[in-house]
């Protein structure tokens, strides 16, 4: 399994399954986007925890966080990630992202 890639969850699983080719493409476009440019593997991971963290995608969140700490970012510079989205999407949604990350970091 890939850095950072605990087990898929079955919905995603299901559509690599159902959709090889769109699953692939999808993966092409996430990588061609995370290369075009000076940002490190770390720091995209942080974006990605804080907007998934805005827009409350619970499985996003879980994957970004596992993968931020794989490329070396600290529980405290995840929960600065959360905190930056806290503006934009509200207390609420920071308040379940928080409980999210504590329950994953804890783990």
């Amino acid at each position: 399994m890939a850095k950072g890639q605990k087990e898929q969850p079955r919905l995603v699983r299901d559509f690599q399954q159902r959709f090889p080719q769109v699953w692939e493409a999808y993966v092409q476009l996430r990588e061609a986007c995370d290369h075009e440019g000076p940002l490190s593997p770390r720091e995209l991971e942080l974006i990605k925890v804080g907007i998934s963290a805005a827009q409350r995608r619970e499985g996003g969140l879980i994957a970004h966080i596992d993968r931020a700490r794989d490329e070396g970012a600290s529980p405290e510079q995840i929960y600065q990630a959360i905190l930056a989205a806290t503006g934009l999407t509200g207390f609420p949604n920071t308040l379940a992202a928080f409980g999210i990350a504590r329950d994953r970091l804890a783990s």
